[in-house]
């Protein structure tokens, strides 16, 4: 019993110090699903130097997904990665490309994919899709803070990805000069014909030219390199990630998904990531395996494909160069 409690003294500690190194920023009206109020994190750094990382934590968009109980999203602000310190969160490792940074982190509790501008009833319990607007403020903190920063590096895992990619061109449209780097996180953008969650959502789009209505994740992504030649685009997932083919499962009414689905969406993940190669600065890095998320992890600092490690490739990335394409 006092190995468990000192076990449990010592991650404590350690969950402290990982939150000792990030300011909390209050968002006078920001809000979060359930209504609870939204406030966003910085660990100060070299302030020409910025990563603005957008949170994941799943997705809803009906009342089975979005009902009180459910746990396919986060329902208010939420600092795990934070406190845990592993991948890009361990500041204090020099081995991290994005050591001595400012690290701006941008919570997600909205189930909107950081995009959202609505507040939907669904059968009695209310949802505060307002991710939009959260992220309007954190952006509005980051353009007055950081005026004319030389790299910038726009990320996020899962959802996330999806926040990154969706609000890249605020940033690129701000930051001229900079060299700024965009990699989504696993967060290819495989739906399902008809997902009603963009239509539930009224979601912010981004601001580029010759986008469809209701464009594709991939449609943004070489949108973006097109767009922006001077910047790099890029994409990170496994071609089995189980996070991501769980919820295309959900899509199509499976709560468990079948083998059917996974091979489906494997197709359509590989397909997605490949579309927009067709843009000399988008790269890509497919690593084997079903999981979830590179950049919250140690694997991290471990992984590598062929003779590409992945920390090598997100350097290059880091420095606003456009690193190998990767695949299995």
């Amino acid at each position: 019993m006092k190995r468990l409690l000192a076990l449990l003294s010592l991650l404590g500690l350690a969950l402290a110090q990982g939150l000792a190194l990030w300011q909390a920023v209050e968002v006078p009206g920001g809000v979060c699903a359930d209504g609870s109020p939204y406030r966003f994190y910085v660990s100060p750094g070299d302030p020409k130097k910025v990563v603005l990382d957008f949170q994941g934590g799943g997705a809803c968009w009906d009342a089975a997904t979005c009902g009180p109980e459910s746990r396919t999203y986060r329902k208010r602000v939420d600092t795990q990665e934070l406190a845990l310190a592993q991948g890009i969160y361990n500041r204090l490792s020099v081995a991290n490309p994005f050591h001595g940074w400012t690290h701006v982190f941008v919570p997600y509790c909205t189930g909107d994919l950081h995009v959202g501008r609505a507040t939907v009833d669904y059968g009695g319990y209310r949802v505060h899709h307002q991710g939009a607007r959260n992220v309007q403020a954190v952006l509005e903190y980051l353009f007055k803070n950081h005026t004319n920063p030389e790299r910038v590096f726009v990320t996020g895992c899962s959802a996330g990805a999806y926040g990154a990619v969706f609000w890249a061109d605020k940033v690129l449209a701000t930051y001229k000069n900079a060299q700024v780097a965009v990699c989504g996180d696993a967060g290819v953008g495989v739906r399902t014909e008809g997902f009603p969650g963009f239509a539930r959502w009224n979601p912010r789009l981004p601001d580029l030219p010759g986008l469809s209505p209701n464009p594709e994740v991939s449609e943004i992504y070489l949108a973006l390199a097109r767009a922006y030649p001077k910047a790099v685009v890029a994409q990170y997932t496994t071609v089995l990630d189980g996070t991501q083919i769980f919820f295309y499962g959900l899509m199509k009414g499976e709560a468990t998904p079948s083998e059917a689905t996974a091979r489906e969406w494997a197709l359509k993940a590989q397909e997605a990531a490949l579309r927009p190669a067709q843009a000399a600065n988008y790269t890509f890095y497919l690593a084997p395996g079903s999981q979830h998320c590179i950049l919250p992890r140690p694997e991290l600092y471990t992984l590598k494909v062929g003779e590409v490690s992945f920390l090598d490739w997100l350097r290059g990335l880091a420095e606003g160069k456009a690193p190998p394409r990767v695949r299995p």
